[in-house]
């Protein structure tokens, strides 16, 4: 009996489950049926075996109707805190699915990147290298031994693979198994490279550096008055830069970078995403900016969306907004009208910590079960 009542308490919390319409049933009616049936059965068992009258109500005629009249009312208490909770953790978006495959990582993962067809995830431990695509194929690890694992970049063409941390960049083959070598001292906040050329952010400063055989520093850097978060490069002359105070445009003119424009963020920025009109700022407890860029000297927010308790990273693919959220798990967002409008809200795929967008599929990093996920995007 008590198997049985585990097994219903946690499909009531779970699974949420539906009458004919397609709608939620709830918990409190569950719970209210299942807390007569288990008093009902107990005052039957009693019933069967004690006949006596010992005065009050002993007998069974009396025992059985209020055994279930109180078992029923306590499970409708009981079910009512369940739906108070399921309210909660809904409050901002319903329940969604979402399918995909999953992979095991062999690192304790921090962060995840899509770069030329290869998913990198760091971790403690080093770079796992992946194939990007529905087989999550294993290529790799990278940086063995490496500490303070920072943001790293990829060249499938050049075969490098460049990994920032705590002491400097270093450079790795992409393929293959030889040791890296330090490409530029002192510790990396940022990496962001596009061809020939390579953008690093040294805490409140930019270097720009030319990628040929090894990394040379070219021109004066750029002094930022806050630490440079995050780099993203449009074609090699525009570069947007991702401080934790604000989000500014450069144009690269020559071996200089120039500020083009500027917006300042109310609160601390966390991570970057870019489309070719639209940046996305994950912004932690004061959640997720969408940015018009399409003007560089004047980048224009469109909308803020702060539903998630903490946003940790964000992701667009076809005008659908994932975002990271950490234990709430990933919230699904479509972008209409200058709004963001909620779709649905995952809880099932993990500790959700860090995301990135494919150009066929949206890439998760379970932190909590050191796994990654690959998922299909929302189709319009």
């Amino acid at each position: 009996m008590n198997r049985l009542l585990g097994v219903v308490l946690l499909v009531a919390v779970t699974t949420a489950p539906l009458d004919a319409q397609g709608k939620r049933i709830p918990s409190r009616v569950i719970m209210a049926g299942v807390g007569a049936l288990v008093a009902g059965g107990m005052a039957g068992v009693y019933a069967a075996n004690f006949e006596r009258d010992i005065g009050g109500c002993s007998k069974a005629t009396c025992v059985v109707p209020v055994s279930v009249v109180l078992g029923g009312l306590m499970g409708y208490l009981i079910g009512g805190e369940m739906d108070k909770l399921y309210a909660l953790r809904y409050s901002h978006a319903p329940p969604i699915g979402v399918r995909g495959r999953e992979l095991t990582l062999t690192v304790l993962p921090n962060d995840v990147f899509v770069q030329d067809g290869t998913v990198l995830v760091t971790g403690v431990e080093g770079v796992e290298v992946v194939r990007a695509g529905p087989r999550l194929e294993r290529l790799g690890f990278r940086a063995r031994g490496l500490r303070g694992i920072g943001p790293v970049s990829a060249n499938d063409a050049s075969n490098r693979l460049l990994v920032g941390s705590s002491v400097g960049l270093y450079q790795f083959p992409l393929r293959g198994d030889e040791l890296g070598t330090l490409a530029y001292p002192g510790e990396i906040s940022a990496v962001s490279a596009d061809g020939a050329w390579l953008a690093l952010g040294l805490g409140p400063a930019v270097q720009l550096a030319r990628i040929t055989d090894s990394l040379r520093a070219a021109g004066p850097q750029a002094e930022e008055e806050a630490r440079v978060v995050a780099l993203r490069w449009r074609g090699d002359t525009q570069l947007w830069v991702l401080t934790e105070e604000r989000l500014a445009a450069y144009a690269r003119e020559g071996d200089s970078l120039r500020v083009l424009g500027a917006l300042a963020l109310p609160t601390l920025a966390r991570r970057l995403s870019l489309t070719d009109s639209l940046a996305l700022v994950s912004a932690g407890s004061g959640g997720v900016f969408v940015i018009d860029i399409r003007d560089p000297a004047a980048p224009v927010e469109v909308t803020n969306w702060s539903g998630a308790r903490f946003a940790y990273d964000a992701a667009i693919l076809d005008d659908v907004v994932y975002v990271a959220a950490g234990p709430e798990g990933l919230y699904i967002l479509r972008l209409t009208d200058h709004r963001l409008v909620p779709v649905g809200l995952s809880r099932g795929v993990g500790f959700i910590a860090a995301i990135a967008a494919g150009p066929d599929a949206i890439y998760l990093l379970d932190r909590n079960g050191a796994a990654l996920r690959r998922i299909d995007p929302l189709r319009q």
